[in-house]
Parts: C-alpha cells; sequence; structure tokens
C-alpha cells in the first residue's frame, strides 16, 4: 500500500472525540466466570484475541461497537469490539462523545489502527502502563473534510477498500490451492 499523505490532517486529543471508563464487570473468579459453553464474548487484559478471553452465559455489560483496551498492559491490547460483550477488572472502554452515529464499523477501525499505532510509540511496556489518563491525553492525527470537520467518508471508503482488497487477496490463495 502506498503511504498516506497526512499533511492536510488535523491533530486531535483523544479527550475532545472520546470518553473512557473502565469496564463494567461481574466480580467473580476466571474460573466462575468463564464457560464451555458460553457465548457472550468476555474481554480481558490480552492483547490476542481481539481481547477476548473466553465466554460466558452471564448478563452482557457493554454495548458494541467501541474500543477496548487494558490499563494494565502494553497498548497491544486496544481493539475494536463490533458486539455487545462482558467486561473485565482494567479493561477501559472508549465511547464516542458526539457524532455517534458516524461512528461506525468502518471509522472506529480506521481511528483504533491510528490509536494504537501512536500508544505503540510511546514505548507503554508492563512496568510504564497504558492508562486511561494516558489515552485521553493521546494526541492522533486525522482526516478532515475542508469545512475542517473529521472526514467520515474518507474514513469508512479507506477500510471498506482495504477489506475489499484483503478478501480478494484470501480468495485467490484459495483459488491456487
Amino acid at each position: 500500500m502506498k503511504k498516506i499523505d497526512i499533511t492536510e490532517w488535523k491533530e486531535f486529543e483523544i479527550k475532545e472525540l472520546f470518553t473512557i471508563n473502565p469496564t463494567k464487570y461481574h466480580r467473580l473468579t476466571n474460573k466462575d466466570l468463564m464457560q464451555d459453553d458460553g457465548e457472550n464474548p468476555v474481554i480481558v487484559n490480552s492483547s490476542f484475541n481481539n481481547g477476548i478471553g473466553g465466554y460466558t452465559n452471564y448478563e452482557l455489560t457493554e454495548k458494541g461497537n467501541v474500543i477496548t483496551f487494558s490499563d494494565t498492559t502494553t497498548s497491544d491490547s486496544i481493539f475494536y469490539q463490533p458486539n455487545d460483550f462482558v467486561g473485565y477488572s482494567h479493561v477501559q472502554v472508549v465511547k464516542p462523545i458526539s457524532n455517534i452515529e458516524k461512528w461506525n464499523r468502518y471509522s472506529l477501525l480506521f481511528f483504533t489502527a491510528i490509536f494504537k499505532k501512536k500508544a505503540s510509540l510511546m514505548n507503554y511496556d508492563y512496568v510504564n502502563k497504558f492508562t486511561r489518563a494516558d489515552a485521553l491525553k493521546l494526541k492522533v492525527k486525522l482526516p478532515i473534510d475542508i469545512n475542517g470537520e473529521l472526514n467520515w467518508e474518507y474514513m469508512e471508503s479507506f477500510i471498506k477498500r482495504l477489506e475489499t482488497r484483503e478478501r480478494e487477496r484470501v480468495q485467490a490463495i484459495l483459488q491456487a490451492i
């Protein structure tokens, strides 16, 4: 993919666009929370599997179409969550402040990639943890339109093109084998 020109993009502090709060969670041990026959994803302090640590049949605690991250690890735990889920201790939920209807799957995936990349450049680790306070102060550059507002169309079309390209690549591989 060619390099993207971001010279005309605008810098935003995360706190201008999003709130960040701890997820609601069931105060249970993993042994009691995670269930082999569970259907509801539990988002945990993990940088793998989109943060899903297991499944449960306990009540969902958070709505989907948000971003999550762990405040006990590195910035590698930043993920877009498309579906409702069960929260977990030390997992933060990032929700848009305004333009809720415009923050859809595509714009949030676009933002998540930039948010994660920017946070990864800050050298967080298991000693210097990526906290909610750090995240709120983080500055990211995002595309804007001619009015200086977030360019929702650009973000959405970028992710859609990326998905189409990757889908075609996978189909070509499958046809070749």
